[in-house]
C-alpha cells in the first residue's frame, strides 16, 4: 500500500465514525431549549444588581423600582419613630408579606420583598430576621392603588404603600402611609 492510500483510508475511517457518532447519537442537543441557552434578560440579570436590572427595564407604567423607592421613604419615616429611635439595643423585627393590592401593576413582589428587607438591615436601629430567632415585631407591607382628586396636574390613580408593624400578640403599634403621583402623560413618579 502506498503512502497515499493509507493516509486516504485514515481519512476515510475517521470520516465514517465521526458520521456513525453523529448519527447514532442519543442526545440531540437543540439550541431552541431555553434549558441550555440564557435569554438576553437572564444574562442582564445575573451581571447587574437587581436595582440596576430594573432602571434599566424601566417604563411607562408602575414598577417594582416605583413601590421599592416609596417603601425606602416610609422606612425612613419609621424608623425615626419613638419604637425604634428610644430603645438602647436595636429592636429585632421580622418581614413577613409584601402584598400587592394594585390591580393593574405587573410588579413582583418578591422583588421588593428582598429590596425592603436589604434596606430594613442597612439600618441602625432594628435587626432584620427570617423568624428563625425570637422577634419584637411583624412588619407587613401592603402596596395599593389610590385615586388623587384634588391635584389637576397629576394622573387620577397613584401608587400607594403602607407599612403595618405587630406586636408578636398580632395587635397593629405603628403605621406608616406614603403616596407616588405620576405626571400627566409623564413617565416620572414623585
Amino acid at each position: 500500500m502506498t503512502r497515499f492510500t493509507k493516509g486516504f483510508l485514515a481519512v476515510l475511517t475517521c470520516g465514517i465514525f465521526l458520521t456513525s457518532c453523529a448519527t447514532f447519537s442519543p442526545t440531540i442537543i437543540n439550541a431552541k431549549q431555553e434549558e441550555i441557552l440564557d435569554t438576553e434578560e437572564d444574562v442582564l440579570r445575573k451581571n447587574v444588581d437587581y436595582l440596576t436590572y430594573l432602571r434599566l427595564k424601566r417604563g411607562a407604567g408602575p414598577l417594582d423600582q416605583d413601590y421599592i423607592i416609596l417603601s425606602y421613604r416610609l422606612i425612613g419615616d419609621m424608623t425615626r419613630n419613638e419604637i425604634f429611635t428610644q430603645p438602647e439595643e436595636r429592636v429585632v423585627i421580622a418581614l413577613r408579606d409584601v402584598l400587592n393590592y394594585h390591580p393593574t401593576a405587573e410588579i413582583h413582589p418578591a422583588i421588593i420583598h428582598e429590596a425592603i428587607e436589604r434596606e430594613l438591615m442597612n439600618t441602625r436601629s432594628l435587626w432584620v430576621t427570617d423568624g428563625s430567632i425570637s422577634y419584637q415585631y411583624v412588619l407587613d407591607v401592603e402596596l395599593s392603588e389610590v385615586t388623587v382628586r384634588d391635584d389637576t396636574r397629576v394622573e387620577r390613580k397613584a401608587l400607594a404603600a403602607m407599612l403595618v408593624l405587630l406586636d408578636k400578640n398580632g395587635k397593629q403599634v405603628g403605621e406608616w402611609f406614603g403616596v407616588l403621583k405620576k405626571e400627566k402623560e409623564g413617565k416620572v413618579w414623585y
